[in-house]
């Protein structure tokens, strides 16, 4: 297949006669806006390897889409990447956390579903070349982009830390010198959708500018509780970010960047996906339920062997859905919930980098990067989403991390040689508390913690003849883990937070929490408070060879691998055996990748593809033990698959673009307790659809004085998949596709533009995250579907 492509590709460039693409590099990303024609097809400056290079000259699987092309896609938040990313899954929320800032993101089936600190992602974000370690705030609002660049597969040596799966790359657009500009962005739409974004920038002398950007967007939520009557899913969010770009000299420059953004909003847009009452939790929710007939407490149950059942029917004995029950046909819609606990998600987040660019001479260049963030979340989320005491919890997000990167480049054109050296020192720390609700009681979960990591890292690309070339890097890692669990009894099901919410559930256990080993009184220490620390490392490597057939196609083939450190667990519902949180050891994976990528400007072609086979060893995730989830090392897998990427100009005002990406992947060993929790050898893995696509077309014709106009589709289809590792049918989600339209009116000087665009155009339903304790005592399923169809009027300003 590769050769019959590397063939056909070469007979194409010999005919199309171009000019050498290599030498004709464009920074601005104009590639990617709609009017694009053939002769102005050009190439976008990426930093893949960490220095501007040409997309197509980078031997790694990447999808670099400018400002102008997200926009042009519809592409206003990062969660939507997935559109225009073959093999790429992000989902806006995670449910376990109750907030539709907790994004999901999985590249080629490697990923991580819990947003608690004790886990580190399987997909690193960087955003204006800061890493992102936790990822409640992730999912970004794009505002003024220069452009997104997705790298597939482990980057372990430039990257490192925690881009097992894969790196996303997030560049905002830097202020311009001697340029005085402003623009406005007013979006509305269905579902009271309200956006306003204003930025500008201002030059401050010859040598120096400024840029502020702005933004605001508020919109009413999806799913509706029938209990108070509040939409989640909602939005109400501002984000500020200022920018300073100063050139000292000829050979120093400093650019700094400060961001902010605020969110109040009424959480992640869950709803039941069924419970399951020949469960603990729903038995007894059902019992505390003044409609459900077939179940009732047993008010003399304490704990004791004479006590009797803790409800009649006992545990075991489903309730038949009886009338007023709660089971597993209790499933009120995609856009309804029954959940009756409060529900909110509070999130504050921000930071500031200074990067300081030093040319010590034409070859030799120092680059420093110096990183502050933070972020705050306070949420609150109904587990069960129904009226009953089942699982509710109340999380307390508070986290610091500081970021110290050095890049020591040497580029010899006249030697064909590239050579690059970093020293990287990260530090975080904060807490994640988390009051939880049951029906055996409230306790205080989670605690605090302090890691730090640092590493050194190499590389060298050097161009052996005029077509052939090498690289090989390394990068050795150490990791630091601490944590201090603050783990305790709150009393009976009256102590968790809001208080006196749900009574207690049995009058003989007053202030007592029913732990899964016994009855635990009010204060008492689930795991002690004591702090533990561990230290992981790994040195990860990175080869490849690539040949330049033409000087518009080429061929590599490398090998890389990827290392996510190990950690803790938070969620403990009882005490350990020594008092002390369990913890789990880093997986590893060693990927091999063969690719193809062809650049034909004068035919406005462009074809990239990709074929990886990958070993993914030691993999991280969650199993439940009674109904706590924990982090194990399950075993290892093997991912094999690919993407192909095209785009076409073939006449004046058309645009034709098509990815697709496949994924097969499959465990080939299973620890014991991965398989005790439901996990199998012939499960699908998480995220993982063996096959996705999108197909776009645009065109766009001239109105002469009046401006232009522009068309746009993109639809899109991705195959099955599960949201859990067990692949509970309830988070399962079918294939689906959606198909886009926006319609573009530009004035002829470009400095207006008015755009009507649906997503989701057929109102297709569909699951986009989900969380399923069916098989536990828990006996709850949750489930996020994403907004049905929307209809947004935009009218954009630029002078």
């Amino acid at each position: 297949m590769s050769i019959f492509l590397v063939a056909f590709a070469s007979k194409i460039s010999a005919q199309a006669d171009a000019p050498s693409s290599r030498s004709a590099v464009s920074p601005d990303g104009s590639s990617d806006r709609l009017r694009s024609f053939p002769q102005r097809f050009e190439e976008v400056v990426v930093t893949a390897r960490r220095r501007e290079e040409r997309e197509q000259d980078v031997a790694v699987s990447l999808t670099s889409v400018s400002g102008d092309g997200l926009e042009m896609r519809q592409i206003v938040a990062a969660d939507q990447l997935a559109a225009v990313v073959p093999n790429l899954q992000f989902d806006s929320a995670a449910p376990s956390s109750g907030s539709s800032s907790a994004g999901q993101i999985y590249i080629r089936g490697i990923g991580q579903s819990d947003f608690t600190p004790v886990t580190d992602p399987g997909v690193a974000l960087y955003v204006d070349n800061v890493y992102v370690a936790r990822s409640p705030g992730n999912v970004l609002d794009f505002l003024d982009i220069e452009r997104v660049e997705v790298l597939r597969g482990p980057q372990g040596t430039l990257f490192g830390r925690n881009a097992i799966g894969g790196a996303i790359k997030v560049h905002s657009a830097r202020p311009r010198l001697q340029e005085s500009s402003a623009g406005l962005r007013l979006r509305v739409g269905n579902d009271n959708l309200q956006s306003l974004a204003l930025k500008a920038n201002l030059p401050l002398g010859d040598d120096a500018a400024a840029k502020l950007v702005l933004n605001h967007v508020t919109r009413d939520g999806y799913v509706r509780r029938d209990f108070d009557g509040v939409d989640t899913g909602d939005r109400d969010r501002w984000s500020l970010r200022g920018l300073l770009l100063w050139d000292i000299s000829t050979e120093l420059s400093a650019h700094l960047a400060v961001d902010h953004a605020r969110i109040r909003e009424n959480g992640a847009p869950t709803v039941s996906g069924g419970v399951n009452d020949r469960q603990a939790f729903a038995a007894i929710g059902n019992g505390l339920l003044d409609g459900c007939e077939s179940v009732s407490i047993n008010p003399t149950f304490d704990a004791s062997p004479t006590g009797g059942p803790p409800t009649f029917p006992p545990p075991g004995l489903a309730s038949g859905e009886g009338a007023g029950c709660l089971g597993p046909g209790s499933v009120a819609g995609p856009f309804r919930s029954e959940g009756s606990f409060p529900v909110f998600s509070d999130l504050d987040t921000g930071g500031a980098v200074l990067e300081l660019d030093w040319m010590l001479s034409n070859a030799l260049r120092l680059v420093s990067t110096t990183a502050h963030r933070s972020m705050s979340m306070l949420s609150s989320r109904d587990g069960d989403n129904s009226p009953a005491n089942i699982f509710a919890t109340l999380d307390d997000f508070d986290h610091e991390q500081f970021s110290q990167e050095f890049q020591f480049s040497y580029t010899s054109s006249d030697e064909g040689l590239s050579a690059l050296l970093g020293a990287f020192y990260f530090e975080e720390s904060g807490f994640n508390l988390v009051d939880l609700t049951l029906p055996l009681g409230a306790i205080q979960s989670g605690g605090f913690y302090d890691n730090s990591a640092h590493a050194l890292f190499a590389h060298v690309t050097a161009d052996v003849t005029d077509h052939l070339s090498l690289s090989f890097g390394a990068r050795r890692s150490n990791d630091r883990k601490s944590y201090l669990p603050d783990q305790f009894v709150l009393g009976d099901a009256s102590a968790g937070t809001p208080q006196d919410f749900f009574g207690p559930t049995w009058p003989l256990l007053p202030d007592t929490y029913l732990a899964p080993t016994g009855p635990l009184a009010a204060g008492t220490r689930i795991i002690d408070f004591a702090r533990t620390t561990e230290d992981f490392g790994n040195t990860d490597y990175t080869a490849d060879l690539s040949y330049h057939f033409t000087d518009t196609l080429m061929a590599y083939a490398s090998v890389s691998s990827g290392y996510k450190s190990g950690g803790f667990d938070q969620r403990f519902v009882g005490p350990t055996p020594d008092g002390r949180p369990s913890s789990y050891d880093p997986e590893t994976v060693d990927n091999r990748e063969i690719g193809l990528k062809g650049n034909w400007p004068k035919l406005g072609l462009r074809v990239n593809l990709a074929l990886f086979d990958a070993d993914y060893d030691d993999l991280q995730i969650i199993v439940r033990e009674s109904f706590n989830p924990l982090t194990v090392n399950a075993g290892s897998a093997r991912i094999r698959g690919g993407e192909l990427e095209a785009r076409w100009l073939p006449a004046l005002g058309w645009d034709l673009t098509l990815s697709a990406g496949h994924i097969d992947g499959a465990y080939r060993e299973l620890s014991q307790a991965a398989q005790n929790s439901g996990v199998l050898l012939d499960n699908q893995l998480v995220n993982a659809p063996q096959w996705s696509m999108t197909v776009g077309a645009g065109y766009e014709f001239d109105l002469g004085t009046y401006g232009s106009v522009g068309l746009r589709l993109d639809w899109s289809w991705w195959d099955e998949q599960f949201n859990d590792a067990v692949n509970d049918p309830r988070v399962r989600q079918g294939a689906y596709d959606v198909l886009n339209a926006s319609v573009a009116l530009r004035s002829r000087d470009e400095r207006w533009q008015l755009s009507l665009a649906s997503r989701n155009l057929l109102d297709e339903r569909y699951l986009v995250a989900g969380n399923s304790a069916f098989a536990t005592a828990a006996a709850y399923v949750e489930q996020v579907y994403a907004r049905p169809r929307e209809t947004i009027l935009t009218l954009q300003y630029q002078y």
